[in-house]
């Protein structure tokens, strides 16, 4: 169980991040991440800090909004980006296709009931233009101001109290599908809720960026004729198999941390909130 301090009627907050500053965080750190210890020390990404605010989240300070025009975005670590840089986030990468500040509540381990009490103590502080949620493991809980990492295992129960504290009118998506079980994802599907599910093939997403790969996969991968891994990140052309399904997989989704998404999925989770807003707004 990890200690949560709400304050619904007011500010929500983090006690424990208020202030936060530091090189690591939660599972972001040597011995604790979900990746080896010569992973996290290889990562490309590692010149980045956190530092959360004194509402105890990851951003500046949201004080200065209060009352004015923003997007808010909603969900857990993920938001957070534990890591990586939070620049690189999907809200932070989202913020950059408006002219209004876009303020990122990511909270770690919270469920989607208490994503849905923080919206409620939230909304009218400021003036609240739009709303993106990504939902977190049907599993979680708010109990007795603590996060309940897995308060229930019975999926029907699950299911109905998500629709219960299902957000209305906002625009909303998913954890990645490795999150869930088939069951899950299914109920996703016909909840009509998008997550993403697949491999990044290099085909789909040439723009990736290149030191963020796997070096592994992209060393089993390659051919005699393919450029070699220093010269594919410096830009070399790409050899004709990386355009294929069979040797294209080599694009990494993980933070350093092994577990969160990086850059490159956060990008996708980006273009695809935005995409939605697109649609809403020309409806």
């Amino acid at each position: 169980m990890i200690k949560n301090d709400l304050e619904i009627n007011k500010y929500p907050s983090v006690p424990s991040m208020i202030n936060y500053q530091g090189q690591y965080c939660s599972m972001d750190s040597p011995g604790k991440s979900a990746s080896s210890l010569k992973d996290f020390n290889s990562h490309p990404i590692q010149n980045f800090d956190y530092q959360f605010n004194s509402w105890g989240f990851r951003g500046p300070e949201f004080t200065q909004y209060i009352g004015k025009p923003v997007n808010i975005c909603l969900g857990d670590s993920i938001l957070l980006n534990i890591g990586g840089p939070i620049e690189h986030s999907w809200p932070s990468l989202l913020a950059q296709r408006f002219d209004i500040p876009t303020l990122n509540f990511g909270m770690a381990a919270v469920g989607n009931d208490a994503i849905l009490k923080v919206y409620k103590s939230i909304i009218d502080l400021f003036d609240v233009q739009n709303t993106f949620v990504m939902y977190s493991f049907f599993h979680r809980r708010l109990v007795n101001g603590r996060f309940e990492q897995d308060a229930c295992s019975n999926n029907e129960e699950n299911f109905e109290y998500f629709k219960a504290h299902r957000l209305a009118g906002v625009i909303e998506c998913a954890l990645p599908g490795w999150s869930y079980t088939e069951e899950e994802k299914q109920f996703l599907l016909e909840q009509d809720l998008y997550f993403l599910d697949k491999p990044l093939y290099f085909s789909d997403y040439q723009g990736i960026d290149r030191k963020l790969i796997d070096k592994e996969a992209y060393k089993s991968f390659r051919g005699t004729t393919w450029p070699t891994l220093k010269q594919f990140i410096q830009g070399a052309e790409p050899h004709t198999d990386m355009y294929t399904k069979e040797f294209g997989g080599f694009v990494s989704d993980k933070n350093r941390d092994g577990y969160h998404i990086n850059y490159n999925a956060n990008s996708i989770y980006a273009d695809y909130f935005y995409n939605q807003w697109k649609i809403k707004n020309e409806s």
